[in-house]
């Protein structure tokens, strides 16, 4: 007979790391756009639109920034988006966003979640929103246009990535996915004391809309017992002195130093995490182009061990690029500098809208 499932999930077990998400949009231009716009209501505004949620930083102040320039962002939340208003035209190349009419000349789909989404209803009602919304933003990853993040690659796995990266040469941990740390151990000749567990999937679970959960990677200290309900990724443990978050903004890359205790320290308990700016080393550089040719992504986050003797090893990349944090715990803005400049001097973007608009 089949191993009972193990009911206490390993990524869930121990002090959970548990938060709200911002639910309401401080969007500056979101707020004024009515107001900012300077074209006639028939003809579409050339502009970015960016489907995420309303608790992402890094758009609420690059909206501010190029709205201050006159340049326009369009935003759907999730959080929100059944009291919105959308009318998707591909042939026509438009959307109609809360009734004004947009031509997405970049495209940016970010933290736009279903299960993000808001329903006050049944379960069967809930579901259905949720379920028809997922269909949408299918159809927005079809959109005819320049996509900030080409949708194809950023639903590249984990496990995919890794591969990815050790086909191009680059270091990478010793992965299997497997219902079990014993499993994962046999299957990579190693004790499961040798692990690291991590979720296939995202790092957080929400559910309810705005309330999360953390799954983050931990070391198997101990047997688990019973397969997990659901597989995990699992990697040969590397000895390594510290973390290195490589951002590229375009083909501009900007590192971050990050030394903690614990993976989970960087959730769970940020105070005991050290984040640093530093210069992305030639050979690092050379590894994160060769990604990114593969990736296609304008934004994004890599993350590497670096190892006693400076080599890099490759865990994943984040195709959603955030860097607020990094910024914050740096003291320093190098990404989100760039970010504007990529967007201001970006040949399909032009100011269209009042600038400097204070309301």
């Amino acid at each position: 007979m089949p191993a009972a499932r193990n009911t206490d999930p390993f990524l869930l077990q121990g002090e959970r790391f548990e938060d709200t998400f911002r639910q309401t949009g401080v969007d500056y231009q979101r707020r004024f756009r009515a107001q900012l716009r300077t074209l006639p209501a028939h003809v579409p505004e050339p502009a970015l639109v960016v489907f995420t949620s309303a608790h992402d930083a890094e758009i609420d102040r690059l909206s501010l920034e190029l709205g201050l320039q006159g340049f326009p962002l369009y935003r759907v939340d999730a959080d929100d988006c059944v009291n919105r208003s959308l009318v998707l035209d591909p042939d026509a190349g438009t959307m109609r966003i809360d009734g004004l009419l947009v031509r997405p000349v970049l495209l940016w789909i970010r933290h736009f979640l279903p299960n993000a989404i808001v329903v006050d209803g049944s379960p069967l009602l809930d579901r259905y929103v949720r379920d028809q919304w997922a269909a949408v933003l299918e159809v927005v990853r079809e959109w005819p246009t320049t996509h900030v993040n080409p949708p194809a690659s950023r639903r590249a796995s984990r496990l995919a990535q890794v591969r990815q990266a050790a086909a191009l040469g680059v270091r990478v941990p010793e992965t299997v996915l497997a219902s079990s740390a014993d499993e994962a151990a046999a299957a990579l000749g190693c004790l499961p004391t040798d692990l690291i567990a991590k979720a296939a999937g995202d790092h957080f679970v929400q559910s309810e809309p705005a309330r999360f959960t953390g799954v983050f990677p931990r070391r198997v200290t101990t047997r688990v017992p019973g397969p997990e309900p659901v597989p995990l990724l699992f990697q040969r443990h590397v000895h390594h002195t510290h973390e290195v978050r490589v951002f590229n903004v375009g083909t501009d890359l900007f590192a971050y130093e990050i030394r903690k205790g614990d993976p989970r320290d960087v959730w769970a308990d940020p105070g005991a995490v050290s984040v640093t700016p530093a210069a992305v080393p030639a050979p690092l550089a050379q590894q994160v182009t060769a990604l990114l040719q593969c990736t296609g992504y304008t934004f994004s986050g890599f993350d590497f061990l670096l190892t006693p003797d400076g080599t890099p090893v490759f865990l994943e990349c984040n195709a959603n690029g955030d860097w607020a944090w990094f910024e914050r715990g740096a003291t320093d803005s190098r990404v989100s500098r760039a970010a504007l400049h990529h967007f201001v001097s970006h040949p399909a973007l032009a100011p269209t809208s009042a600038a400097d608009f204070r309301g």
